[in-house]
């Protein structure tokens, strides 16, 4: 008894849930003959998951659609689209190498420029010593001549090459200088005070 009331009670419910479903569905929706209701049933089981009362779709029923066939026209764009296809991927693949080939090309000339940029600063630093030991040894050589007898070091500087001997000169006070020079012979000190007044 119980069972029999509790089947009638599902059977209510189950009655009452399917015409509050069919009636939130469209006018057009609403089935109108016993067929399209038995697809209705089966369709809200499909969309709600229910096994046992759903079926296969109506179209499913039915042969299978035929193959399409193609015409030659379009098996021609078709043949011509994959062959496209085809060359635009080869260009995609010779980029990629050329786009590598130019990034390790760059990267080679930006470690070549930081060699050069570091040879360059050495090269720098070597004249920037080689000056700095050259005015250390001029600044000695002013020093001796600069304590010897003028008469001496006239003959000692004329000796020297005429670019180091104004380098001297330049260095040695105006008093020293011009009695080094007045020892000097007047070819001599003219050339060398013309090469002074160059500078």
């Amino acid at each position: 008894m119980n069972k029999l009331l509790n089947f009638t009670n599902n059977f209510k419910f189950l009655c009452l849930l399917f015409m509050f479903v069919m009636m939130a569905r469209p006018a057009y929706s609403i089935p109108t003959s016993l067929d399209d209701l038995s697809e209705s049933v089966k369709a809200l089981c499909r969309d709600y998951g229910l096994e046992f009362c759903a079926g296969p779709p109506k179209d499913s029923a039915g042969d299978a659609p035929k193959k399409r066939e193609f015409t030659e026209t379009e098996k021609q764009i078709l043949s011509r689209l994959v062959e496209q296809s085809g060359q635009i991927k080869q260009r995609e693949t010779d980029l990629s190498r050329r786009e590598a080939q130019f990034k390790a090309l760059q990267e080679d000339i930006q470690r070549q420029i930081s060699q050069l940029e570091k040879l360059q600063k050495k090269i720098a630093d070597d004249i920037s010593k080689k000056k700095s030991q050259d005015q250390v040894k001029l600044d000695k050589a002013v020093s001796f001549y600069a304590k010897m007898d003028a008469a001496t070091a006239a003959q000692s500087i004329a000796k020297l090459d005429q670019s180091t001997a104004v380098r001297i000169l330049i260095r040695m006070k105006d008093k020293q200088a011009a009695e080094v020079l007045g020892n000097m012979g007047p070819d001599k000190s003219a050339e060398l005070i013309a090469e002074i007044t160059n500078k």
